[in-house]
């Protein structure tokens, strides 16, 4: 499509506002326009943080000579032309203001078809030709140095560098069949082969361990890769998410990938991804937010829906910890050690014939020594059981368990002292409490009785389990307090470090292990076993055979 100005009546329905707040904004715009036009190959400069200078050069389509000055006009553009290009935006860029914001604020030069003009302040100062080669040259200088109010809120230049780095590492994961170098101060900080590859992407961007732990995430729309939940992060700036290979910004998105992680991660950890979502143009509004970050929807729930359902079944094929040495130390902590007196493994459900876990003793009275098919296996007892039973204990309040809720009465009822929105729960949320096994009277103002426990749980910690129980239900909203309701509970079921099993324990805890879903990690994502390969032991020991 030929650039043009685009008619008021479509340009005033854009949301217009400032396009370059910081030079990562410049970085954004020309590599987005580099990818519109597209290019195979996007080579980046950087200097002073990108103040100093900011070059981007591509082998794309270019910019018709005689169109070049007509490019740096403002709503000048040649991706959208009416109202109803709008509804459906296909690429990248679409409202024409991003090179003649930039032309505002610096010196710029843009080279293409063999014609080349240079801007300063937003007006032409000089127009001629140039070397004619592929695609399309745009050097940005002395950014703000005509706006010096906008210098003082830019940050350190190794925060500005950053930004500009991030900008960059997102579409080189969203692009891997473009090659992307960038050089920042002369020295290359990002080279990606462009070979259509998404894992090698991934390995030149957080590094080939990195890589080498994601899963693949093909289905219903959504493509990608996740980490598994042996990987994680103390932040979310690897948690990328695109819709049609936009980032985007979205906390329904973001709540819908960690809210899959529940349960696997622990506390405060994040995963790592990269997720493209491809939709219809015309089922998103990416014309939301002067940024074009931000995206709307026309079926939220169904995007929402689409996105857990993939993600949760590349997670199915998380692997075990191993011995072997992973990225991001301190993803995980120790567990730890419990005070209270030892109770013995209640009678789960009859454990499967054929048991791939051979048990061989337990050590510190807290973690099984088995041997397994890839090799020695060491299980930490209390995070086993606890996901055995948080798996139990959340099918039965999804009511998806056919077993129903088995409970055991208690000899003695038990009188617990309670705050009145507790009371109130007791009697609102009776299901939920039978449910995991709780039989629970009111017992006149501020009281209620324990009657039953879960047949899963030691009779002396039904109160306390009780009684943290209730301060969930009355704090959660909705079904996300399910998960925090079956996790709480499982932990005050579960054998806990300290207790010894005998063998017929050992044997029955490894056989549930086994067979139950997403039992590499327990409910808080601390990691159920570590696995020590054989081929990891005959190194050790010299053995060739």
């Amino acid at each position: 499509m030929t650039i043009r100005v685009l008619p008021p009546h479509v340009a005033d329905a854009i949301a217009a506002g400032e396009v370059v707040e910081r030079p990562a904004s410049v970085v954004k715009e020309l590599v987005e326009n580099s990818l519109d036009a597209g290019s195979r190959r996007v080579s980046v400069e950087i200097q002073g943080a990108g103040r100093t200078l900011i070059r981007v050069a591509d082998d794309g389509s270019g910019i018709p000579a005689d169109e070049l000055r007509l490019a740096f006009l403002r709503h000048a553009t040649s991706k959208v032309g009416s109202l109803e290009d709008l509804a459906a935006i296909a690429t990248l860029g679409f409202r024409g203001e991003a090179l003649a914001s930039i032309a505002a604020v610096a010196e710029v030069e843009c080279r293409s078809s063999g014609a080349r003009v240079r801007l300063r302040g937003g007006e032409v100062v000089e127009e001629g030709t140039a070397i004619s080669v592929p695609g399309t040259v745009v050097e940005v200088r002395d950014l703000f140095s005509h706006t010096p109010a906008r210098l003082k809120f830019l940050k350190s230049e190794a925060v500005e560098q950053a930004a500009c780095l991030r900008v960059l590492q997102a579409y080189a994961l969203l692009y891997p069949e473009v090659r992307f170098e960038v050089r920042l101060d002369g020295r290359s900080v990002l080279r990606t082969s462009g070979d259509g590859n998404a894992r090698a992407a991934v390995a030149a961007v957080w590094g080939a361990a990195v890589a080498a732990e994601l899963l693949e995430v093909r289905a219903d729309g959504v493509r990608g890769l996740v980490s598994q939940p042996r990987i994680s992060r103390g932040n979310r700036d690897a948690l990328l998410l695109a819709v049609n290979r936009r980032p985007a910004v979205s906390r329904t998105l973001a709540f819908a990938v960690e809210e899959c992680y529940q349960g696997r991660l622990e506390r405060g950890r994040h995963p790592l991804c990269v997720l493209d979502l491809e939709l219809d143009p015309a089922e998103v509004d990416v014309n939301v937010h002067p940024t074009k970050r931000e995206v709307r929807f026309r079926s939220e729930r169904t995007v929402f829906a689409g996105l857990q359902r993939a993600v949760r079944a590349a997670l199915a094929g998380s692997a075990p910890y191993r011995m072997a040495p992973v990225p991001e130390p301190g993803a995980w902590r120790a567990p730890q050690l419990h005070e209270a007196p030892p109770p013995l493994l209640a009678p789960p459900p009859p454990a499967p014939a054929a048991v791939a876990l051979r048990p061989l003793g337990q050590v510190m009275d807290g973690y099984l020594v088995a041997e397994g098919a890839e090799g020695v296996v060491l299980v930490d007892q209390h995070a086993a059981h606890e996901r055995v039973l948080y798996n139990r204990f959340l099918a039965r309040l999804q009511r998806r368990s056919l077993s129903g809720s088995p409970s055991q009465s208690l000899l003695l009822p038990e009188v617990l002292e309670v705050g009145p929105t507790e009371a109130a729960v007791a009697q609102e949320q009776r299901e939920r409490l039978e449910a995991l096994g709780f039989r629970v009277e009111d017992f006149g103002p501020g009281s209620v009785r324990l009657t039953a426990a879960p047949a899963e749980m030691a009779a002396e910690r039904a109160p306390e389990a009780l009684r943290e129980l209730l301060e969930v239900l009355a704090d959660g909203r909705g079904d996300e307090v399910l998960p925090r309701a079956a996790a709480l509970v499982a932990c005050h079921a579960a054998v806990r470090f300290g207790d010894r099993l005998d063998g017929a324990e050992q044997r029955r805890l490894l056989a549930e292990l086994e067979v139950t879903e997403d039992s590499v990690t327990c409910p808080h994502g601390r990691p159920t076993r570590l696995v020590i390969e054989w081929a990891d032991l005959k190194r050790h020991f010299r053995r060739t055979y």
